[in-house]
């Protein structure tokens, strides 16, 4: 890849959002309260176009993971995504986890068709790209990711700074060593609970799980640019996967600290700002000799 002026990129900076409003507290937290509401619904009056502005003022393209449920609350924010340019990726319809469903293979499709029928009916878009909240999968995600024609994945974490293909059919045995399954075609660009805003900045207490650590924007900075720079001097060719949610990310010095991240990747001239599905299709063509077939549904 190529950077304008003929400079040759050392490494990718894939900005993610994901664009939960309500769905993730009545979803995942199952909580239905005003005042956890009102913090989704901050995400998509507020938030959303704070970081919109921001990305548009640094003319750069990123990827929103986007429920079907906020794209059916708030189809103007939605809409706006698009219009600016962006990626819009699969979240679910109510911010499910695919855990949900696990016994339950025809729930857990019927809930990415749901989601998927949102975003196009609202945005006009199939997405090729799905990310589950909580990042967790069931052992069949990946056949019905693959079945339903995405092309990559961002819920795993079996690598860091390098995208893989993940896999049909692991074993977790529990004695004898773990049976790796075999590679599917959905390419997986890997995540991690460290480059991810919400856990780091809010308080959520609730039966089904809970964050509470207010870091400073500076300690986040600290570690999300000194894991730019670990990859910049040592995988120059990785993909580093940050992810962001409107209603976090988007308040006060928040804001702010998106801003000097962005402006800390651009302080080295190499690296590039790329839609998720653009890595994916990158990483496709590399390994085009490799690429594996398909895997059969049971």
């Amino acid at each position: 890849m190529i950077l304008s002026g003929g400079i040759a990129h050392q490494g990718t900076v894939c900005l993610t959002f994901n664009f939960d409003t309500m769905a993730v507290w009545l979803g995942s937290y199952n909580v239905g309260t005003p005042g956890a509401l009102s913090r989704g619904e901050f995400g998509g009056r507020v938030g959303i176009y704070r970081v919109l502005d921001v990305l548009e003022r640094y003319h750069i393209p990123a990827t929103f993971f986007i429920p079907g449920y906020t794209a059916d609350s708030f189809p103007d924010a939605v809409k706006e995504v698009v219009a600016r340019g962006h990626e819009i990726g699969h979240h679910g319809y109510l911010h499910e986890c695919p855990t949900d469903f696990i016994g339950d293979l025809d729930g857990e499709r019927m809930m990415y068709e749901k989601g998927l029928a949102a975003l196009e009916r609202v945005a006009g878009v199939r997405p090729v790209g799905y990310r589950a909240p909580g990042w967790d999968l069931t052992e069949h995600s990946i056949q019905l990711l693959q079945d339903l024609g995405f092309r990559y994945d961002s819920s795993l974490a079996g690598d860091d700074y390098h995208c893989y293909f993940a896999r049909i059919g692991d074993v977790a045995w529990r004695d004898g060593g773990f049976g790796f399954g075999q590679p599917s075609t959905v390419v997986e660009i890997p995540v991690g609970w460290s480059w991810d805003d919400f856990p780091q900045s809010e308080i959520a207490t609730t039966p089904a799980g809970n964050a509470s650590y207010l870091a400073s924007p500076s300690k986040i900075f600290e570690v999300w640019a000194g894991d730019i720079d670990y990859m910049v001097e040592r995988v120059p060719e990785g993909v580093f996967d940050l992810t962001m949610h409107p209603e976090v990310i988007g308040r006060g010095n928040r804001i702010k600290l998106l801003e000097q991240i962005i402006d800390h990747c651009m302080q080295y001239g190499t690296l590039r700002f790329a839609r998720m599905s653009e890595v994916a299709e990158d990483y496709r063509l590399q390994q085009a000799d490799l690429a594996p077939r398909p895997v059969s549904g049971s």
